[in-house]
């Protein structure tokens, strides 16, 4: 799916964006471990409870620091359990503030601003969401280390929460543009080959369909099936090849698709289908139900019009929210008492796959057919996928 590939890009080898801006922030970490080192000697160390301890608990921020820098620099690395096992580190330092300085200090933690890093990791890696919620807990204990809150603690807070909810918008909207590019660039790239084969198969089968249509009448009665076959067969391959729709997205019901051209496709020998010249653009889900519906109408003419009969499909707009879709043949039509003694006999089609499609969307069908003068549909639905 061209979703699943687009972001797949984020991982693939010599290609890793996400690595990219994580190293950018494995630097800034690194740098504010500095900071907590030149702070706990020159500032906390001196009027520390304990010195050994704020040295102890120092190291273990350069140590980990470090570690942390290794284990993310490959995509393997970054893993859940080490992201909680870099914030559960985090807590410990934070915590150690009351433990090692004293409840009463009034200075920053242990930590200094290097707390902030664990946080910003889940930004860049993960949602905003989570990584707002790590900060939470982060400044929770943060807030808990201290007997007395003063305007500085408060102020550290609200740089670890607003540095994380900025950072991981930031990056889910650089995530959702840079995966946006990649499906156009799929996207791209698949019509190209299909232009490619396009041009293989007109110069190769699309040839020789149209020498059986055309030499096939002079080889008898079967010559004429034969070239009836191959005027069928041409014209799907055709249809088959003028799709350009390129619409494989994990959230397809949500995609916006060109009913026109997905409707171009069912143009046949027997099968006449004119469109709007303009796009009209409805959700998957919406394309879907019409297909499906257009179908069962086909089905129903091949079936019971008569082996000569013919289909016309006219598709239109009238108004900004609404679209209407004629199906039209010229069959031998049929009554309503047929249409009411179908239903009876446990013949559906008309009543679940034609009638309740379009209620289903919020739209209605009507049939208009006597017997010896063809069957007409009138189908009508809503463009937005919010009215139904």
């Amino acid at each position: 799916m061209s979703w699943l590939k687009a972001t797949s890009s984020w991982f693939r080898h010599g290609y890793d964006l996400l690595g990219r801006s994580l190293n950018v922030l494995l630097l800034v970490r690194g740098v504010l471990a500095l900071h907590a080192v030149v702070q706990n000697l020159v500032l906390v160390m001196p009027q520390a409870a304990n010195p050994l301890a704020v040295a102890l608990v120092t190291a273990v921020v350069v140590g980990w620091t470090a570690f942390v820098s290794w284990r993310f620099r490959k995509p393997s690395g970054r893993t859940v359990g080490m992201f909680l096992a870099d914030l559960a580190v985090t807590l410990a330092v934070v915590a150690s503030t009351a433990f090692v300085v004293g409840e009463d200090s009034t200075t920053m933690p242990l930590a200094a601003l290097w707390m902030v890093g664990s946080s910003l990791y889940v930004a860049v890696l993960s949602s905003r969401r989570w990584a707002f919620a790590s900060a939470l807990a982060v400044s929770a204990v943060y807030l808990l280390a201290f007997r007395e809150i003063t305007l500085g603690h408060v102020n550290m807070v609200l740089i670890t929460l607003i540095s994380t909810y900025t950072l991981g918008e930031l990056m889910s909207q650089f995530k959702a543009s840079i995966t946006e590019q990649e499906r156009e660039r799929i996207r791209t790239v698949a019509l190209a080959e299909r232009e490619r084969l396009s041009r293989i198969v007109h110069d190769g089968a699309l040839q020789v369909l149209a020498l059986v249509e055309r030499e096939g009448p002079s080889l008898g009665p079967r010559g004429i099936r034969l070239a009836a076959l191959a005027r069928e067969s041409e014209s799907q391959l055709r249809n088959l090849l003028r799709d350009r729709e390129i619409v494989d997205d994990e959230q397809a019901e949500e995609a916006l698709v060109d009913l026109a051209a997905a409707l171009d496709k069912y143009q046949s020998a027997r099968v006449t289908v004119s469109t709007m010249a303009g796009q009209v653009m409805v959700p998957r889900l919406v394309v879907d139900e019409v297909e499906a519906t257009l179908l069962e109408a086909l089905k129903n003419v091949e079936k019971h019009a008569g082996k000569d009969a013919e289909a016309w499909v006219l598709l239109d707009q009238e108004t900004d929210d609404e679209v209407i879709l004629w199906v039209r043949d010229n069959g031998v039509g049929m009554s309503a008492d047929q249409v009411t003694d179908a239903s009876i006999r446990g013949r559906m089609g008309i009543k679940d796959s034609i009638v309740g499609r379009m209620s289903a969307l919020g739209g209605s069908a009507m049939l208009k057919s006597s017997p010896g003068l063809g069957t007409e549909w009138e189908l009508r639905f809503p463009v937005d996928m919010g009215e139904l």
